[in-house]
């Protein structure tokens, strides 16, 4: 494969596959990879030298954009630390993939992978033509990419962490260090383990899929805790209605096909953690890009 100029390639680093596709300046997508099972526990060079065969697979020339999980130093490209990739701490991820890959590192941009995505789906997914809106990631963790003005608001590089906004002092150790964080109660993960502690659903504990269905079908216990897991997340997203005032929350991520159950949750959450009328406007929206968000968002940075 060969990209041209008018082409960039994205990588998106996930928890359990890294995804990499070569997009067009128009958003047309060229092509597109997946390294399933990449063995994280094999180290940061074992990860690196796979992403940049990936990047050179897809036709990589003059620049790249990847998207990583956790805190950076974006000015150096530097991943600082991943709560959910514990061995990967301190990594020159820009200049590790520029020497790789042969590229003047200052082409290689270098973002947290929620705000790839929050930018793929602005772009050309369920945020496009937003000016405001946050965009979740419901996975292993929750991710958050903040749209304001139309353009990727990133702070020093911290910025739209709702993932681990403290929703329960003292609650659950969170892997970011810190204890009660929203993640650890509205995540994927935090959602399974729930169902699994609450033996639900009776026929396949912890089966998010099989309790969604449930919940969907019967006012029960599924549908319960499907409530109370969206009521977790509404408290996290409080706090950014009263301080940014965004009125539009976008959901991606594997869990976010349960949406339509935990929405009841979310919107008693937002109300507890907020105040005035405005929380009835707040608009819950699915992204609609699903796996190719990261990347292609990663894509759009590269230009």
């Amino acid at each position: 494969m060969s990209g041209t100029a008018a082409e960039r390639v994205g990588i998106d680093v996930g928890g359990s596959a890294i995804k990499a596709g070569r997009v067009g300046a128009d958003g047309s997508v060229h092509a597109k990879q997946n390294w399933d099972a990449p063995h994280f526990d094999r180290g940061p060079a074992h990860v690196l030298d796979g992403i940049a065969e990936l990047a050179r697979s897809l036709g990589v020339r003059d620049a790249l954009g990847i998207g990583v999980p956790g805190l950076l130093d974006r000015a150096r490209g530097f991943l600082i630390e991943s709560p959910n990739l514990p061995n990967f701490k301190a990594l020159d991820v820009r200049g590790e993939l520029a020497r790789r890959l042969g590229l003047d590192p200052a082409r290689v941009h270098v973002e947290n992978d929620a705000n790839a995505a929050a930018v793929g789906e602005q772009w050309l997914g369920g945020a496009r033509g937003e000016r405001d809106a946050l965009v979740l990631t419901l996975g292993t963790g929750i991710g958050g990419g903040l749209i304001l003005n139309g353009e990727l608001f990133a702070g020093e590089g911290m910025a739209g962490e709702v993932g681990h906004v403290v929703i329960a002092p003292g609650g659950r150790a969170c892997g970011c260090g810190r204890a009660g964080c929203v993640e650890q109660y509205a995540s994927a993960t935090a959602a399974r383990r729930r169902a699994l502690e609450a033996g639900l659903p009776k026929d396949a504990p912890g089966d998010l899929k099989r309790l969604t269905e449930l919940a969907r079908t019967a006012d029960g216990a599924e549908r319960a805790l499907c409530f109370e897991v969206g009521r977790d997340l509404g408290r996290g997203l409080g706090p950014v209605l009263c301080l940014l005032d965004i009125r539009c929350f976008v959901f991606g991520g594997g869990f976010s096909a349960a949406l339509d159950v935990l929405e009841p949750g979310i919107r008693a959450g937002i109300e507890e953690r907020s105040y005035g009328e405005r929380q009835h406007s707040v608009r819950l929206l699915r992204a609609t890009l699903g796996p190719k968000a990261g990347w292609i968002g990663a894509a759009k940075l590269a230009f």
